[in-house]
């Protein structure tokens, strides 16, 4: 992504492949993700969940695009500095005007953030 995007400020990311051939997004917790308490702050999870679930909806529909209608996350445990967080995606349903995406974003073994969205496909209406 450019210099010019959000999502710039939220990486490095790393991606990888996952056992049954999807793709992983990651990054490591620094100090620019944090809150002053030291957990990682919600909008930092938020805009990561963005970006990846995104790009999941955005490789569902090809040459499309499509762009964010509605997120909703639940918060369950905090990560920290250090940790490497990871997004693991589903398509969940896929209409000709709507891309249903979920996410679980994961701490080592622990959920720490549970995310549910809708994606508009570009021009559709």
């Amino acid at each position: 992504r450019g210099e010019g995007s959000g999502e710039a400020h939220v990486g490095p990311l790393f991606e990888r492949d996952g056992p049954e051939g999807e793709r992983i997004f990651s990054f490591i917790v620094d100090d620019r993700h944090v809150n002053a308490e030291g957990e990682v702050h919600e909008g930092m999870m938020l805009t990561f969940a963005d970006a990846i679930l995104g790009s999941a909806a955005n490789q569902a529909v090809e040459e499309k695009g499509c762009v964010t209608l509605s997120m909703q996350a639940s918060f369950l445990k905090a990560a920290r500095i250090g940790d490497l967080v990871e997004c693991h995606t589903q398509i969940e349903r896929k209409t000709r005007a709507v891309i249903f995406v979920s996410g679980r974003l994961r701490a080592g073994d622990d959920d720490v953030v549970t995310v549910t969205s809708l994606w508009k496909v570009l021009g559709m209406r």
